[in-house]
């Protein structure tokens, strides 16, 4: 099957259902009755490689290619405009292969002139491959997508890895702009964060479990039967992003996604450390679903919600946000303390 009728059928799969919202219900803010602050006083602002954010939030690669891509990518630059947000691109490679394919991804820089762009391929790709495509849309970072379970469960998929840390490793010593190591669904653990910022990216998008499932999506696609359990392989987005930030020790920006779908769980994430929070299947749905002025309300109704749970959390800026003590139980709890962090260091902060 070809790359580009592959991007439709992911976009057309992940559409059958609402998007899935990760979950960090065990992960609770301590309410502050005595804020000592007012509203108009709390700010969103922030940086990211050096790029001023007005929002903490970025729009997470998806797709690009074909048609239908050009008019999703089109739609989400613009929006991404109106709030100054970063875009990452969905995987390049169809247009390294095809030039007449790279228009749909080059719309993005179009309509968007200013924005923070990001670049998009694989752990495969050589570092001129990555160069190509941060030329392509004048990408002030490239992420560098790692997907290894949807690859097996892809019928058309690739099954060899070896090696995939020594070309990241190539790559971020190679290339000039940053490069962000992301995964698209399955969360990455401590150890391998520890190999990431070794190997000299720039930033790691955590990418946990909890937002579109690629693995029943490839398994529809395939016609393929698969064991019901092996659907719920992965890292929850809340557990993954604690380990992440654990083991990189604020030494480099660690970003969340995976499900972050609700201003709560944005809220939750940037409390624990993150540095910003990616939407990749919420804000296509209700573009394809409902259209582009149905996505701008709800951009500004999450900007908004965001800084209603920092005042009542007390917090007037994101550093104060990753200060505020944040109450871990359950299962997320126990995970933490069997590999070692103390559930209770999101406690006890100052």
């Amino acid at each position: 099957m070809s790359r580009l009728r592959r991007k439709d059928e992911h976009v057309k799969y992940s559409l059958l259902h609402r998007p899935g919202v990760a979950d960090f219900s065990e992960i609770n803010f301590v309410h502050n009755c005595l804020p000592e602050k007012n509203l108009k006083e709390v700010s969103l602002e922030s940086t990211l490689f050096g790029d001023p954010l007005r929002v903490p939030l970025f729009f997470n690669a998806v797709t690009g290619g074909t048609p239908l891509a050009f008019k999703i990518n089109a739609a989400l630059a613009e929006v991404a405009r109106l709030f100054g947000l970063p875009m990452a691109l969905g995987s390049q490679m169809v247009a390294l292969e095809k030039p007449a394919a790279a228009a749909s991804f080059q719309v993005v820089r179009r309509r968007n002139p200013r924005g923070i762009i990001w670049a998009n391929i694989g752990a495969y790709a050589s570092p001129e491959m990555v160069r190509r495509a941060v030329e392509m849309v004048e990408a002030s970072a490239v992420q560098i997508h790692l997907n290894v379970p949807q690859e097996l469960f892809m019928g058309e998929g690739d099954q060899r890895f070896q090696g995939n840390l020594d070309r990241i490793r190539e790559i971020a010593r190679r290339v000039e702009v940053p490069v962000i190591a992301k995964e698209v669904g399955f969360g990455v653990a401590g150890e391998q964060a520890r190999q990431l910022l070794e190997a000299g990216v720039a930033a790691i998008d955590v990418g946990g479990r909890g937002g579109t499932n690629f693995l029943e999506i490839e398994g529809r696609r395939s016609g393929r039967r698969f064991s019901p359990e092996l659907y719920s392989w992965g890292i929850p987005t809340a557990i993954s992003l604690a380990e992440v930030l654990v083991a990189v020790e604020n030494r480099i920006p660690v970003l969340a996604a995976g499900g972050m779908a609700s201003s709560m769980n944005i809220a939750k994430a940037l409390a624990l450390g993150a540095r910003a929070v990616g939407l990749a299947a919420m804000p296509v749905y209700i573009l394809l679903k409902r259209g582009r002025q149905a996505l701008i309300r709800e951009i500004a109704r999450l900007e908004r919600e965001l800084r209603l749970i920092m005042l009542m959390a007390g917090a007037s800026s994101l550093e104060e946000l990753r200060r505020v003590p944040l109450v871990i139980t359950g299962f997320t709890a126990e995970w933490l303390q069997r590999r070692g962090i103390d559930p209770s260091s999101f406690t006890h902060r100052t």
